[in-house]
């Protein structure tokens, strides 16, 4: 008889080293897991128990269609040599909640709700083989208790860039609902397309849908010579007068079916209409949307429509009645991000409706367009989602805010103080459509600052990540760019943070590939050999712990301490070493005795300066805060990327006094920058040490010039280093000149 026995590779039930509840692969990883010995066999044979009365009959239909696809038949009504009983229980608090018990005869499914049922039934259908043809499964005895995190665990598509069919969409949807997931945000309009059908608007979808290849088609057309997952999908392109057009769009018939497709997955579908900005592609139809009647580009964004206007609320009112009845959510994402306010600057019509209504600036009229726009749908019974630009000239506290510009780090404190509730959808590392996303972020990376105030953290909503499209033309690249990294997210948005265990979902996510592959999704997964560092420092001992992280299970890493390449006959790295006073680590990952690239270089320093106060003679940027006062002296190194919370950045001069708290012999100081100049980054020109021991007097000790050029590309890094030569002091003045009205960013001032 043909069976299968289904957990983590090729082990046998609890016969591996590791514990046994990381044997069987569910993601999101249950609130509550505990394994016992046994199995239960299912077959057609099963006995399946419901009440009708209780109202689950969607999430059975769904279960059993599934099991009629692996088995060949349903689940018996019958009586049988064992059975599958589903409840509705009320003791089970929360609508998403649920009780799943197998044991050797019977299964039991408890919830108070349909959702709570459905993702019991999710997570067992991820203990099946995904292969078909089965006679029996063989599923572990267990028990799970479990419940989300947060309500809003939410995944975004950008259809309006490049455009995806609506079996791509179903797809998603189904894969979002494998995983726990409840949220799809679908961004509809852009500048670079209309998709969604306005009965009251044709055109937008006859003339808005459609455009000649532009920028971010030209890109992917060349990408495609090397990757053809970069080629634009001929199913959207069509001949207009002789041209070549790319586009589509959704009929609201389409978008009703998806809607309710989504529902019986317990999947809400949050439409967004961007506005005011993001809106050429129906400006290029009605011009008179706009202030200066151009569908054009502005400074940095495109033309917006125009905000004292009254045709244009009438347009938007118009369409949003419609975009209403398509969708049932209660959310309406209205964008307000990116606005290009120049055109309102210029406009006359603008100036003279501000000086009527006191309208101080552009931003606050922006906060004007908002308002009514909000108003209009909560008269509809709707809630407002807005990007975090739209804080900008203040906001009502009514509003749903999406906190992406990661590198403004007081926003998330701004939205919860100003009352509203937060969805976290920082750029980095939840943009999946990033060359950078790394999984390993995803799972493991802050998103909140070291002020976010603790007591108002019932006002984060949830998580969401995004996948913009303009470089993403086809279904096959969106799936590698979006696979695995949803499955990192879902368990980060369900599972409690306690239980959250980098190691244990890298254990778990082959099963989950497996069942990716069966679905036919095109992931991309490569696990690096690249080392991530992490620095512990403890001041009580004045020493520094070094650990690595990777994406690997049970690394072999070798590391020496003195700046030398390892070999096999170095340190074996085994768990948390200590660094006291300074060392120049170097390793890597080895294979069959050798090192494996990217080798890994790390100074790691615990030196006179950590833990002592640094005085600010200018702030630095507050986008860029890192640890804030105290980031300079915490012993803690930055890494590729100024965004990672260690790097902290100045639009002006870097001008501190570090307090050493005592007098002290100085031999040594240096400080790493980094510049890439792509963003506007750059080295200081040039850098002064000064010392005193009154903190009065200083004598400036060092000046310390480079050589590298302000317009050198890719990412570089200089130690601005110097020999204080025994001198005595308390107080250490750094002095660094931004000579080029950029950022600078430094991570650590290294004083001995």
């Amino acid at each position: 008889m043909k069976h299968v026995l289904y957990f983590v590779g090729i082990c046998l039930l609890f016969s591996c080293s590791q514990p046994a509840t990381e044997q069987i692969s569910i993601i999101p990883a249950p609130a509550h897991l505990n394994v016992s010995g046994g199995e239960f066999v299912l077959d057609s044979k099963t006995q399946l128990i419901f009440s009708e009365a209780d109202g689950f009959q969607n999430e059975i239909d769904f279960f059993q269609l599934y099991i009629s696809e692996k088995l060949g038949k349903e689940l018996s009504i019958i009586d049988g040599r064992n059975s599958l009983e589903i409840l509705k229980s009320n003791e089970i608090e929360g609508e998403e909640s649920y009780s799943l018990i197998i044991q050797e005869h019977k299964i039991t499914l408890k919830a108070s709700h349909g959702k709570g049922i459905f993702y019991g039934l999710m997570s067992l259908k991820q203990l099946i083989p995904p292969s078909n043809s089965l006679e029996e499964i063989r599923l572990p005895v267990l028990e799970i208790s479990d419940q989300p995190t947060y309500e809003w665990r939410g995944m975004h598509l950008d259809v309006s860039r490049h455009f995806f069919s609506m079996d791509y969409l179903k797809r998603y949807v189904d894969l979002l609902a494998l995983y726990k997931l409840n949220k799809l945000h679908l961004h509809l309009t852009d500048d670079q397309g209309w998709r969604i059908e306005i009965k009251k608007y044709p055109q937008l979808t006859e003339q808005g849908a459609w455009r000649t290849f532009n920028d971010q088609d030209s890109i992917c057309i060349d990408k495609s010579i090397e990757d053809p997952r970069f080629a634009l999908d001929p199913k959207h392109i069509k001949v207009i007068d002789d041209r070549l057009h790319y586009g589509g769009y959704y009929t609201q018939e389409e978008l009703k079916d998806l809607v309710a497709f989504a529902g019986t997955r317990h999947v809400e579908i949050i439409p967004e209409i961007d506005m005011p900005g993001h809106m050429m592609a129906a400006i290029s139809v009605f011009p008179e949307l706009a202030c200066n009647g151009e569908a054009a580009w502005g400074e940095v964004f495109s033309t917006p429509l125009c905000p004292v206007n009254e045709e244009v609320y009438t347009f938007v009112e118009n369409v949003l009645t419609e975009v209403s009845e398509i969708f049932p959510s209660k959310y309406i994402h209205i964008g307000a991000d990116e606005v290009e306010k120049s055109t309102w600057e210029e406009s006359s019509e603008c100036n003279e409706f501000m000086r009527e209504n006191g309208i101080e600036d552009v931003d606050l009229l922006q906060s004007y367009f908002v308002e009514r726009v909000t108003t209009f749908l909560q008269d509809k019974g709707k809630e407002v989602v807005v990007w975090d630009d739209a804080l900008a000239g203040g906001i009502d506290a009514s509003l749903n805010v999406m906190y992406w510009r990661n590198w403004v780090a007081e926003v998330p404190d701004k939205v919860v103080k100003n009352g509203n509730d937060l969805i976290l959808t920082p750029g980095d590392p939840f943009y999946f459509s990033s060359p950078n996303s790394k999984l390993f972020d995803i799972y493991n990376k802050k998103l909140l600052g070291a002020k976010f105030p603790e007591e108002l953290s019932y006002k984060i909503k949830g998580l969401q990540a995004c996948l913009w499209t303009e470089t993403i033309p086809s279904e096959e690249l969106a799936d590698a760019m979006l696979f695995p990294n949803v499955l990192a997210l879902a368990e980060r948005a369900w599972s409690p943070s306690s239980i959250q265990d980098w190691d244990a979902f890298k254990r778990r996510l082959p099963s989950q590939l497996d069942i990716l592959e069966s679905m036919g999704v095109k992931y991309e997964y490569k696990q690096s050999n690249a080392l991530i560092p992490f620095m512990n420092v403890d001041l009580e001992n004045k020493r520094i712990g070094v650990s690595f992280e990777t994406d690997l299970n049970d690394p072999i890493i070798y590391y020496t301490t003195d700046g030398t390449i390892p070999t096999s006959a170095a340190n074996l790295y085994q768990g948390e070493f200590f660094v006291n006073g300074s060392a120049s680590i170097v390793a890597a990952v080895f294979e069959d005795g050798e090192a494996k690239e990217p080798i890994l270089k790390k100074q790691v320093d615990y030196h006179l300066a950590i833990g002592k106060p640094v005085v600010y003679n200018k702030a630095w940027n507050p986008s860029y805060p890192a640890g804030d006062a105290g980031s300079l002296t915490n012993g803690l190194r930055g890494g590729d990327s100024y965004n990672d919370g260690f790097w902290q950045g100045f639009t002006n001069d870097l001008d501190v006094i570090v307090d050493l708290e005592e007098v002290n012999d100085l031999s040594y100081f240096s400080a790493n920058f980094m510049q890439l100049i792509g963003p506007g980054v750059f080295l200081p020109g040039s850098l002064e040490v000064s010392i005193s021991e009154d903190g009065k007097t200083f004598e400036k000790v060092l000046t310390l010039n480079h050589t590298i050029s302000s317009e050198e590309e890719g990412l570089i890094f200089h130690n601005f280093e110097g020999s204080l030569e025994g001198k005595s002091a308390r107080f250490v003045q750094v002095n660094a000149k931004n000579t080029q009205s950029g950022f600078m960013f430094v991570d650590e001032l290294v004083i001995k």
